[in-house]
């Protein structure tokens, strides 16, 4: 999960570090030449979170087999010190003539964009992010 993503964010870092020593806000929009009639495959919403976040990890109770906390995990491209001048990465698409883009804001960017000033064309992905696992209630 996440691994075309996590291509294209290492090989573009240094010309996404460019704009982003500018003050400029800096996006990486990805574009999905493998899958052009539904461009989903390997560029799903959940690809872009396990890229940039990590998977989903979910911890179960092998006592009672059940799910006990679940948390971003390993694999994770953005962190605190790690690409922070990506300020977010984008979906480029285009589905049956009509072109968006998705915006995934990166939460550690040293260059923040301004989301509220963004027309309504852009759909905007914003998340929290915790490395720690949630402890869910038992039942």
């Amino acid at each position: 999960m996440g691994e075309h993503v996590r291509r294209r964010i290492e090989s573009s870092k240094k010309q996404v570090q460019y704009g982003a020593k500018q003050g400029i806000p800096s996006v990486l929009l990805i574009y999905n030449n493998i899958d052009p009639v539904f461009q989903d495959f390997g560029t799903e919403a959940m690809d872009f979170t396990a890229a940039m976040y990590g998977a989903y990890t979910i911890v179960i109770d092998q006592q009672s087999n059940t799910a006990t906390d679940w948390f971003n995990g390993k694999d994770r491209m953005l962190q605190e010190s790690k690409n922070t001048s990506f300020s977010a990465l984008g979906h480029l698409s285009d589905r049956g003539g009509t072109t968006g883009v998705t915006l995934y804001e990166n939460v550690f960017a040293k260059v923040k964009i301004a989301y509220e000033e963004l027309p309504a064309c852009f759909e905007l992905r914003r998340v929290e992010v915790s490395t720690a696992p949630l402890n869910l209630p038992r039942s």
